[in-house]
């Protein structure tokens, strides 16, 4: 039997955080323009007390991590990566794991929220483990052009990542961060960072980076709520838009502003996981439902799922999203909404083409145990 025995050894890195799986929001008190210091969520959402997961809870959940059989867990399958035939694309998507995605636009390599180590976590080597290799070594990445954060939550940002990133032959990257985060990519990377609030829009040529509301939460401590701001991003080039939410809960207004002022949506990168225990998650992260929900509301021609069958961060078992994301597309009989191995690459431009076979309707994704994958992908 396969376990991971040595990922959550000091607990006590994911119990000083509690930001990996759920975090404490501020109760909002009403819809806000712009943003504030401390950052508020843009929507009011009166059910949300701002309650979250006690001690307890990581307790559990590292317990589970710690005993875990990696031969009998399910995750979603590797494919390499190819680099070559995604430098020929014009505009196109490759999903490495969890919410990492790299992105070919018109020349430009951008690397959305940099995780590719072993772990999501404030201490290298622990916190919840990957259970699906890297489809590509870190080291054999091009140059990264631009790296976009959604926000600050580890599994989203990964120091040991942008460090790497930062020392790039060529020269750093741009990085894109919300309000507040620059001092961090100062201080941790030696880096300075463009800030972004909502709505707002930069061009590198002809591409357009525009970061928009989400309703969710940053801090990388107990004692760093929500200064820096959390949001999603849209890439735009000649009227086809990219779109990847970050993290956010369900509020169908929200998405409708968004579908509103950036117009149809061609391709989305919609988060489908660590939705449970769901009194809990639901003001935190979408779950598969939801994500069929915000498809339809931001009009997307076509999404495919990501944030599932990486880490483990929440009580949804890692295939689980697959499977509730099927049903979900089927009793909504939703349209274009499907899955792809980690490693696939979806173009945005091709979203209307005729032979496209990616994202597959997500009943066709097949599971494979995450012993196997992990001994022979490439890893940190």
């Amino acid at each position: 039997m396969t376990t991971i025995r040595t990922r959550w050894r000091v607990l006590l890195a994911l119990l000083l955080t509690g930001t990996v799986a759920a975090c404490a929001t501020a109760v909002i008190t009403g819809k806000t323009d712009g943003p504030v210091t401390p950052f508020r969520n843009p929507y009011v959402v009166p059910e949300d007390t701002g309650a979250r997961v006690g001690s307890t809870y990581f307790f559990r959940r590292a317990w589970i991590q710690i005993t875990r059989d990696l031969d009998a867990t399910d995750v979603p399958p590797t494919v390499p990566l190819d680099i070559a035939a995604l430098a020929d694309q014009e505009f196109a998507v490759s999903w490495l794991g969890h919410a990492s995605m790299l992105v070919r636009a018109r020349g430009l390599w951008i690397l959305i929220d940099p995780v590719l180590s072993d772990t999501a976590g404030p201490v290298p080597g622990f916190g919840p483990a990957r259970l699906a290799p890297l489809p590509i070594a870190p080291e054999a990445l091009p140059h990264i052009d631009a790296v976009l954060v959604s926000h600050d939550h580890y599994d989203h940002l990964d120091r040991t990542t942008v460090r790497r990133l930062a020392r790039q032959s060529g020269g750093a990257p741009r990085f894109f961060v919300g309000k507040g985060l620059s001092a961090w990519c100062e201080a941790q990377v030696g880096v300075p960072a463009d800030e972004f609030v909502w709505w707002q829009a930069r061009s590198i040529g002809d591409i357009t980076f525009t970061f928009v509301p989400a309703q969710h939460n940053s801090g990388r401590s107990p004692w760093h709520r929500n200064d820096t701001l959390w949001g999603g991003w849209v890439i735009s080039n000649d009227g086809y838009r990219f779109y990847f939410p970050g993290d956010t809960a369900y509020v169908a207004e929200l998405f409708r502003d968004i579908r509103r002022r950036i117009g149809p949506v061609h391709l989305a990168a919609l988060p489908i996981g660590a939705y449970r225990p769901r009194a809990l998650m639901r003001h935190e992260h979408l779950d598969p439902d939801d994500a069929v929900q915000t498809h339809n509301d931001v009009e997307a021609i076509r999404s495919f799922g990501v944030h599932w069958g990486t880490f483990q961060l929440g009580d949804d078992e890692p295939f689980d999203a697959a499977t509730d994301l099927a049903a979900a597309v089927r009793d909504r009989g939703a349209k274009g909404f499907g899955l792809a191995p980690i490693g696939s690459t979806i173009g945005v431009r091709s979203a209307t083409a005729a032979g496209e076979t990616l994202p597959m309707p997500p009943a066709d994704l097949r599971p494979v145990k995450a012993g196997p994958a992990l001994a022979q992908g490439r890893r940190l």
